[in-house]
């Protein structure tokens, strides 16, 4: 999906519906889109509800072929600016990056990644007491450690680091069932 093109990521104006409008806008002019999305809780009053929200606030990315202009991609309704680099040129996004984002997106039925509460006590209830677990991203991605225990939004896990046990606090979502290498 994303090696067939280059890709830019471009910010839209404050709001989700902004958000929305600047992707609907963009694939309607034959520009591919990705706009990742996540379920986060708000609290208003003592009332807590689910809502969706962009991943990364704002940014969504936009794939095109060399042939397609990129003038219109900055007059396109929602849009606020190209995010640009360089002698103010447009910064391409890493394929492999998106990858990565969609593959985390697509773990999901829906296709959002939830951080609701309940979803992390969900994945943390998985796991039990020693049970051996890799770390799949993050600082200590591919470390393999043992399962210590669930505290709030976090799980405990003991990795090894310098020859010595030390425990870290991980996101549930950011672990996998692994066996030991003897």
């Amino acid at each position: 999906m994303f090696s067939d093109r280059e890709w830019f990521a471009v910010v839209s104006h404050v709001g989700t519906q902004h958000y929305l409008r600047a992707s609907k806008e963009l694939e309607r002019q034959g520009y591919r889109v990705f706009a990742p999305m996540c379920r986060r809780e708000r609290r208003n009053a003592s009332k807590v509800e689910a809502v969706i929200r962009p991943l990364f606030d704002r940014y969504l990315f936009v794939g095109m072929h060399s042939e397609q202009p990129f003038h219109p991609i900055t007059c396109t309704r929602g849009v606020a600016f190209v995010v640009r680099g360089f002698r103010n040129m447009p910064s391409r996004v890493s394929p492999l990056a998106l990858r990565r984002v969609k593959a985390r997106c697509d773990a999901f039925e829906d296709g959002v990644i939830d951080f609701t509460s309940s979803k992390r006590k969900e994945l943390a209830a998985k796991w039990s007491k020693n049970q051996p677990v890799r770390i799949s991203s993050g600082p200590f991605a591919d470390f393999i450690g043992l399962f210590a225990g669930a505290s709030g939004n976090v799980v405990q896990v003991v990795i090894e680091i310098f020859g010595r046990q030390t425990p870290v606090s991980i996101a549930p979502q950011h672990l996998r069932p692994t066996e030991v290498a003897g």
